[in-house]
């Protein structure tokens, strides 16, 4: 399977949308299931720079960035398609265009999302609380 990961185009956004919505309703069981629409993903991503991962036609996953704070927010990839590398393509090429070290939370129920983070030389550097739980601030250090 060839996979590209490509700038945001705006007709991205609706398979975007769905993405954002299954995965979340799948991963993040212990949310109240009435805590995300279908719409969230634009409001949760608002201003923010998004890579697409795309197999073949099929967009597959995304990433996206408050790249003012260099501030990981998202990484989702479709759940037929999780476990296939394209989380960590995505986050290569995050990395790969940061300038600056970069920051995520990821919430503690979350464990997937932990390993994944901690193998791919994330660093746990804090922990805290927010509105879905509590979380670990990961930092990846960027030497340039």
């Amino acid at each position: 399977m060839k996979v590209e990961i490509t700038d945001f185009r705006e007709n991205d956004r609706e398979r975007l949308q769905q993405i954002y919505f299954e995965v979340r309703n799948t991963t993040f069981t212990w949310l109240p299931q009435d805590s995300i629409d279908i719409t969230s993903f634009n409001k949760d991503t608002e201003g923010e720079y998004i890579l697409v991962a795309r197999a073949g036609k099929k967009i597959v996953g995304f990433a996206s960035v408050w790249l003012q704070d260099g501030f990981l927010h998202h990484l989702y990839i479709s759940n037929q398609y999780q476990r296939k590398g394209i989380g960590t393509m995505l986050l290569n090429k995050v990395i790969e265009n940061a300038d600056y070290d970069l920051t995520l939370k990821c919430l503690k129920q979350n464990d997937l999302g932990i390993n994944f983070y901690l193998k791919s030389g994330w660093e746990a550097v804090s922990e805290g609380i927010s509105n879905e739980g509590e979380y670990i601030l990961f930092k990846y250090h960027i030497s340039r």
